[in-house]
This record gives structure tokens, C-alpha cells and sequence, in this order.
């Protein structure tokens, strides 16, 4: 069946007056976090790649860790890597993939994305987390933010995690 072209504009004119504005105010809610953990990761010097057609890529070796906040403690499993790569305007996206172990045994894996601006001194993630059924499966049901510095000693970064309320 061929519709035809005034009949398919009706159609789409219709459905988006469906959710056109209607002037009324849409209440502004400001957002809320709940700390989660604060993380100490050990990290081995960064592995240069080199110039891809995505920009500069490096990787940054996962080596170990531990993290503690009120709902939740453990430890930083090796073999984890972030994967950046600096874009042409000097930003770094940065991409880390890892696992840490809940003092209860419980092994999620973490997946964190963010930016790196301004010479480092804007690093803020949104982290992502795959955890089994059971006690640390609601870090499954919620949006994470999250925050990079530099560590307490060389070879290590301090990410702190916010769930958004």
C-alpha cells in the first residue's frame, strides 16, 4: 500500500501537534545525589597507541584499588584499562572498563565514560554498572555521576561516585 505524500504530511502534522508545547511551565527540578563510594586506583604509566582516525588514542592499565562508601566497600580488580582518546580540541574521552570485587564477594562490572578538559582540571564520568541479582543489584536500577582527581601518591586517581536521586 503507497500513501500518499499530502496524506503522510497530514499524518505527521497530526502527530506532532500531539506533542507540541502547550505554554504551560514545565517545573525545573533541581538534581539531587546520594554519595556512593570513594575509590583510590592504582593505575600503570599509559600506553601510547598513537594517531587514529578517531584522534590520539592511549590506554591507562587497571592495576588495583580499593573503594568504601556507606552502602557499599571492596577492592579494584586488575586486568581493568581506560581507553582514552584526545580529539583534535584537546578534550580526552575517556572510556574505562574494570571489575571490583564488594567485600561480600560480589563481582560488578563498572563501565565509565566521561570527559577530561581544560588540562585535567575538569574530569566528571557517568559510570555504569553490571551487577548480578542479589544484594548490590541495584546499582543496575540507577544513573551514576561521578568525579576524577589526582590520587594520594603517584600511580594512583581518586574517582568518587554519586548515584542521581
Amino acid at each position: 500500500m503507497r500513501y500518499q505524500p499530502r496524506f503522510l504530511l497530514c499524518f505527521f502534522a497530526a502527530l506532532a501537534s500531539l506533542f507540541a508545547d502547550d505554554g504551560a511551565a514545565v517545573p525545573v527540578l533541581p538534581l539531587q545525589t546520594e554519595f556512593i563510594y570513594e575509590a583510590v586506583v592504582s593505575i600503570d604509566a599509559p600506553v601510547d597507541v598513537g594517531v587514529t582516525p578517531q584522534g590520539h588514542r592511549r590506554y591507562i592499565p587497571i592495576t588495583g584499588g580499593t573503594f568504601a562508601g556507606p552502602r557499599i566497600r571492596g577492592v579494584i580488580l586488575p586486568g581493568g584499562a581506560d581507553w582514552q582518546t584526545e580529539r583534535p580540541d584537546g578534550v580526552t574521552e575517556a572510556d574505562a572498563l574494570y571489575s571490583i570485587r564488594c567485600d561480600d564477594g560480589t563481582v560488578v562490572i563498572v563501565h565509565n565514560r566521561g570527559l577530561i578538559a581544560n588540562s585535567g582540571a575538569y574530569m566528571r564520568t557517568a559510570p555504569r554498572f553490571e551487577a548480578p541479582e542479589g544484594t548490590h543489584a541495584w546499582l543496575n536500577k540507577s544513573e551514576f555521576v561521578g568525579s576524577i582527581s589526582g590520587g594520594p601518591k603517584p600511580g594512583t586517581v581518586v574517582i568518587r561516585v554519586f548515584r542521581v536521586l
